[in-house]
């Protein structure tokens, strides 16, 4: 059962407008919602008795100091797993994003393998919770496109599923509400609701790992396009016209896909093919040091992501475009060659510098950010 229910509209929409902004004074909300303080005082009031939030700082003032109020931390807790890496990932995190346990596990070479292990993971974070702790749902980060109602599968060329109802088969097995997104559109999640785009009303997350993935966020919330597949930018063509190769077979089915040529993936096999060795940590060294094939592999990736830096930066015109790469790629050569791309292919009103960032994520946001999703599912319906 969802626990806002009990709640009438106004304090519903408090809640969420704590959800999404974190920490907030009486005045803040009440100028947000277009209400008056008084009425905000008693709503606020009552969602302080019923320990669905609390007070727990001040803000100074000539006058009277404001108090600061956020969700209870007891109030729900969400689970969030991720099947981004073959070293999958889960989490258990209070309203405001604070992680309280975490786990690791090998996400299986198949279906019935990864389901089971994500059940059993479910299973042993929530009894590594202290008694009564208020599990509400389940949010499951797959690189994989959803359908719009967040429960099925509804194909993964990483994962090899096609058509299935996660949602259905994990939730059968732990009894709780389970909700599926896209990885990336999970990672974005994470960005709105604790991280460094909490307050910026648009913004794209670019991920880059074995795949490619995109997420468009507007005012909070992910744009998932008319049938949920918004964001599927690895399997465009965009590559062709940057390479000197031929365009190479792509495991959608498609040629000359940017997933082919700038995923980690696709560094590492055209690395091996020249004699380099298929590591990013040793592939970026051998640029550095000059080595003409590791110049060549990095800023043909670099630049073929660029493109679809630029293209995506004069279409949405975001406030930040976020770069999510390896560790081994952020600085050097293939960052360098990126950026620059970038600066060179945006019409002058776009080339903001700050508009750029790249970075590298822990692997627990993506879990996060699935916990993230669970919780938005809950308190307000919506991704």
């Amino acid at each position: 059962m969802n626990e806002t229910a009990f709640l009438d509209g106004i304090a519903r929409n408090i809640v969420a407008l704590l959800a999404r902004q974190g920490g907030m004074t009486r005045s803040d909300i009440a100028s947000a919602l277009n209400l008056s303080k008084g009425r905000v005082s008693v709503i606020t009031g009552q969602l302080l008795s019923q320990g669905v939030i609390e007070e727990y700082a001040y803000v100074p003032s000539s006058r009277r100091p404001s108090s600061l109020l956020r969700l209870h931390p007891k109030y729900a807790s969400f689970i969030g797993v991720s099947l981004h890496n073959r070293e999958a990932s889960a989490v258990v995190i209070d309203p405001n994003g604070t992680v309280l346990a975490k786990t690791f596990f090998e996400r299986g070479d198949d279906y019935e393998t990864s389901i089971r292990r994500i059940s059993d993971a479910v299973t042993m974070l929530r009894n590594e919770c202290p008694p009564g702790t208020n599990f509400q749902a389940v949010g499951v980060a797959l690189p994989a496109y959803v359908s719009m109602d967040k429960q099925v599968c509804v194909t993964s060329s990483v994962l090899g599923w096609d058509n299935l109802d996660v949602s259905a088969a994990i939730s059968r097995e732990i009894g709780l509400p389970v909700f599926v997104e896209n990885d990336t559109n999970a990672l974005a999640v994470y960005e709105s609701m604790f991280g460094s785009m909490r307050h910026i009303p648009a913004f794209v997350v670019m991920a880059v790992g074995d795949g490619i993935g995109v997420a468009y966020t507007v005012n909070g919330s992910v744009h998932h396009g008319e049938y949920g597949g918004a964001g599927e930018l690895a399997h465009l063509p965009v590559a062709q016209s940057l390479s000197q190769e031929p365009p190479r077979p792509c495991r959608c089915g498609n040629r000359g896909c940017l997933e082919t040529v700038s995923s980690s993936q696709a560094i590492k096999t055209r690395a091996r093919e020249v004699g380099l060795p298929p590591n990013i940590q040793l592939i970026s060294a051998k640029a550095r040091e000059g080595d003409p094939e590791a110049l060549r592999i990095l800023h043909t990736a670099a630049n073929s992501l660029g493109y679809a830096a630029a293209s995506l930066i004069q279409i949405l015109d975001p406030r930040h475009i976020i770069i999510a790469i390896e560790d081994d790629l952020l600085h050097g050569v293939f960052a360098a060659a990126l950026r620059q791309f970038v600066e060179q292919n945006l019409m002058p009103s776009f080339n903001r510098p700050e508009r750029l960032q790249l970075t590298c994520y822990d692997t627990l946001v993506w879990a996060t950010g699935a916990a993230g999703l669970a919780s938005r599912k809950h308190l307000f319906g919506s991704c």
